[in-house]
């Protein structure tokens, strides 16, 4: 690869990488000449890598030309609710794998650790977003969990009972009734999207 677009596209994991995790904050300003300083390169690969997020709608582009990490407002985290959920009842319409129901099964490790619930909540719909057998689902369904990390992370401080769902849902796919696992993630994201207004009033904003 030549030398350009690899640092393009470690640029564009990096800043993924930070927006996803919270080190960038929504709304936070994403400025061209700071980043070349901190990546070492040109604007050339940092303008490609931001531009790559604008597509995957993680990054805005402003009218004059500037980036900032995409809002993250009530109205659309609650929608990002909504997508995700529909994406995970898609995947699920035909069942889930016998070895993706035990890769979900080995989870229960981590459910029993507060620090871990967002991270086997992540894990579950990476598995079940590779089970699908549709990489464009897979990708969709990827990038709208992703988006969701933040607010997931704050789910246990309004959802006292957390571990306790989550050991059930994870029991419920396991099972054999493809119709109770996804009447199950249907309330499970039903109880999210009434909760995203309280959810966004908790998540740290780059607004200035």
């Amino acid at each position: 690869m030549a030398p350009e677009p690899a640092t393009a596209d470690h640029v564009y994991r990096r800043v993924r990488h930070e927006i996803v995790e919270g080190t960038l904050l929504p709304g936070q300003a994403l400025k061209l000449g700071q980043l070349t300083d901190a990546f070492g390169t040109s604007a050339t690969p940092v303008r490609d890598a931001l531009n790559r997020l604008v597509g995957e709608r993680f990054v805005d582009l402003l009218p004059g030309g500037g980036f900032r990490v995409r809002p993250l407002g009530a109205a659309r985290l609650a929608t990002l609710y909504q997508w995700h959920g529909q994406l995970v009842q898609l995947g699920l319409h035909t069942g889930v794998s016998q070895p993706a129901k035990a890769r979900i099964g080995a989870l229960r490790r981590d459910l029993g650790r507060p620090d871990q619930l967002a991270t086997a909540t992540s894990a579950l719909f990476a598995i079940l977003a590779s089970d699908a057998g549709n990489a464009e689902l897979e990708d969709a369904l990827t990038a709208a969990s992703q988006a969701l990390a933040r607010a997931r992370a704050l789910e246990h401080r309004l959802l006292p009972g957390l571990r306790d769902e989550l050991s059930q849902l994870v029991a419920t796919i396991e099972g054999d009734a493809v119709s109770a696992a996804r009447r199950a993630m249907a309330r499970y994201h039903r109880k999210r999207i009434r909760l995203s207004p309280t959810l966004h009033k908790m998540i740290p904003s780059g607004h200035v």
